[in-house]
């Protein structure tokens, strides 16, 4: 694996497969968990991906700031405009082509065990960078992936309200607690309000869930955490690298049909 404390020299001589990059958020977490949340998972599960994946990789720092424009005006919160946030994928995406790197993963932000791999939760936009991407450079391959969707099924075993978490409940909770205790403070409040989720396409978070929580963090434990961050650093490595190969098999398969049609 190969970062930022490599020289140029090193990147050049490796010819890394791969480069992987996470993109969080700063945004509030109710009052016991810190701002930069998403960002602080994001950067170890990222590192631990890396040091798994059997490309040689290399990681790139975790970005911290998503589309967070539910909590636009809340203490705080930082945000880029989807514009703004499509154009930086893009350009670092296009950086890492132009070295010769052809396949990128991009964890956008965590997920949830439930959310979809069709449709992201948070920072929506990097979808759409990633398809126009692709469709511009055609031999080369972007992902986007988040661990804890990825997880779903571990995520539902492990944890109670799963389910029902949004934002800074048990799940977010624990994996802060395992990692980074000390910044994981009281009281602990639950909030899950009488709403589905599909109301935040209508509303910003903040008039729906004004403690900034939805889910339940008491029930978190610093336990559950380690059990689910390894669960989403396995089950992501395993998905970005079935991934790429199917990828690679489909535009195979695909150069196959071009040869067969131009020779008959």
């Amino acid at each position: 694996m190969l970062n930022w404390y490599n020289n140029s020299f090193d990147i050049r001589d490796a010819q890394p497969d791969m480069a992987l990059w996470g993109i969080g958020a700063v945004e509030p977490h109710g009052p016991h968990l810190p701002l930069g949340t998403h960002w602080l998972l994001l950067d170890v599960i990222t590192q631990r991906i890396a040091d798994h994946l059997s490309y040689k990789t290399y990681l790139l720092p975790t970005w911290p700031f998503g589309t967070s424009i539910s909590y636009k005006g809340t203490p705080g919160t930082v945000y880029l405009g989807w514009e703004t946030l499509m154009e930086v994928v893009r350009d670092v995406v296009e950086s890492l082509y132009q070295q010769g790197i052809s396949r990128v993963a991009i964890l956008t932000d965590l997920g949830g065990a439930n959310e979809s791999r069709v449709r992201p939760r948070g920072n929506y936009i990097v979808k759409t960078a990633v398809r126009l991407l692709n469709y511009a450079y055609p031999a080369r391959q972007t992902i986007w992936v988040q661990p804890f969707t990825i997880a779903s099924d571990n995520f539902l075993r492990i944890f109670d309200t799963a389910d029902q978490e949004i934002q800074a409940g048990e799940v977010e909770t624990s994996c802060l607690s395992s990692l980074y205790p000390e910044l994981v403070k009281g009281p602990i409040e639950d909030m899950i309000p009488p709403l589905s989720k599909e109301y935040l396409d209508y509303l910003p978070f903040a008039q729906i869930c004004g403690n900034g929580i939805w889910g339940r963090p008491s029930l978190a434990s610093s336990v559950k955490g380690e059990e689910a961050l390894k669960a989403a650093v396995a089950r992501s490595c395993e998905y970005i690298e079935e991934t790429f190969a199917a990828l690679e098999e489909l535009k195979a398969e695909a150069r196959k049909r071009r040869m067969s049609s131009a020779s008959g």
